[in-house]
């Protein structure tokens, strides 16, 4: 988990190298190993965005629901008025 939470706390730097990586791509004069040097970059800040942001999702979603749960218990259970 702690590899997790240090992905989330990295996310904003990552997403920042991942937009520059993006830009040097976009550089006509690049040879094909640069080029390829750079996607590869790209592709692995991608993968680590993409995890921090699905465990972002997948925690937001559990404190939602926990949070739903106890406004249920908090409602008393009679339902509608």
């Amino acid at each position: 988990m702690a590899r997790t939470t240090d992905k989330l706390k990295n996310f904003e730097t990552n997403y920042a190298k991942l937009e520059e990586l993006v830009q040097a791509l976009e550089q006509p004069d690049l040879t094909l190993k640069e080029s390829l040097d750079l996607f590869e970059k790209a592709i692995k800040l991608s993968q680590t965005c993409d995890s921090a942001l699905e465990y972002a999702r997948q925690r937001a979603q559990a404190l939602a629901e926990v949070h739903g749960s106890a406004a249920e218990d908090s409602d008393g259970g009679e339902g509608t008025l």
